[in-house]
């Protein structure tokens, strides 16, 4: 096997694959990079952890045909780092491969292409033809609350729903929850929701700032994303989703609406007062929001807010890293806090019609 490819073209494919490879497993394979000719003027480029695939079908001169797999970060930093606009790649002896770029040669191990792990046909799928930066901006509003705990695996993921005409992503860990709707004409259309894994997200993620445009398919286990010559394959979580509808508050008498910028600031410096078991308490009344934070081991701090508030005084204890987190998603200059008591979650909106909402168990104060 032997072929040349430009460095830019190849770094395009390299960059992905070697994200998604999995340096930590205990099978070496799946650090690897798989490298194979297809016909005379193309590469497939695939790296697999077993749950998210990737292939890249790269343009390349080939001289000759097979294929090799090679670890592939460190031939990410080779690519990377190589002096010449060209790069020649050559399989030798034992899986050893011999590169080439303008006056420096390297000479690498590698392993057969044959013990590569078949990845997910992307080809056999019906696709939606969708809007990347739609897809982008709903993965960015929703993964910052996915839950990180590996025993609650129902929640390691973005919960996904279709109906062809809107499109829905929902994520909680919890302790929060974010909610996201957009129109999205032509869709898939999904008979029940589906659970997105955190890591498939963020390549997904990666692929979609590539191009205007993708295609988005779900054929059980797997949901396939293709943009141009890259497809991703994700394993989907098999799990059940909680029921987040019961979660969002509906029974909210009190409405506290202020400037988003104003209440994100104030909550970080609140924040500087407090501590993982003592939260920020918010108090509304007439004549506005006070943020109050104490710490024996630190001091307190004490802040006045302007806000639109006409309902009986509350006062409710929030972890301000929470709706500091939420309010950043929000591009409204106002936002609403709905609440009912003060040990019901708060539900945080932005003011003029954008379909995202986030809410917030409340902690005691």
């Amino acid at each position: 096997m032997e072929f040349r490819i430009a460095k830019s073209e190849f770094l395009r494919g390299l960059r992905l694959a070697q994200g998604i490879a999995d340096r930590k497993s205990t099978m070496p394979m799946l650090a690897n990079v798989l490298l194979r000719t297809q016909g005379k003027n193309q590469i497939l480029v695939a790296a697999t952890d077993l749950n998210v695939s990737l292939t890249a079908e790269l343009k390349s001169t080939n001289t000759s045909e097979g294929g090799i797999t090679l670890g592939a970060k460190n031939l990410y930093e080779l690519i990377v780092n190589a002096p010449g606009e060209e790069i020649t790649l050559k399989k030798a002896d034992n899986h050893w491969a011999e590169i080439k770029s303008g006056k420096v040669a390297y000479r690498i191990v590698g392993m057969p292409d044959r013990d590569f792990p078949k990845v997910p046909d992307h080809r056999e799928a019906s696709y939606s033809t969708i809007e990347s930066a739609v897809i982008r901006e709903m993965i960015d509003r929703t993964l910052f609350s996915v839950c990180n705990d590996e025993t609650r695996f129902h929640l390691n993921g973005v919960y996904f729903e279709s109906d062809g005409s809107k499109a829905r992503m929902v994520s909680t860990d919890g302790h929060r929850l974010s909610k996201v709707e957009r129109t999205i004409a032509g869709g898939p259309k999904l008979t029940a929701g589906i659970i997105i894994p955190k890591k498939g997200l963020l390549e997904i993620k990666r692929v979609l700032e590539t191009g205007p445009s993708c295609k988005l398919a779900i054929k059980t286990p797997h949901l396939f994303l293709v943009q141009e010559d890259i497809a991703i394959a994700v394993k989907l979580i098999e799990a059940q989703f909680p029921p987040y509808d019961q979660v969002i508050p509906k029974d909210h008498k009190r409405n506290i609406t202020m400037d988003r910028v104003r209440f994100i600031d104030a909550l970080k410096r609140a924040q500087l007062m407090s501590s993982e078991t003592r939260g920020v308490k918010v108090a509304a009344t007439k004549d506005g929001v006070t943020i109050t934070s104490d710490n024996p081991d630190l001091g307190e701090v004490r802040e006045e807010l302007e806000a639109e508030y006409s309902g009986e005084p509350i006062a409710i204890g929030f972890n301000p890293k929470y709706v500091v987190e939420l309010l950043g998603q929000m591009g409204a200059d106002q936002v609403t806090l709905s609440l009912g008591g003060e040990l019901d979650p708060g539900l945080i909106r932005p003011v003029g019609g954008d379909d995202y909402l986030g809410v917030v168990m409340p902690m005691r104060i």
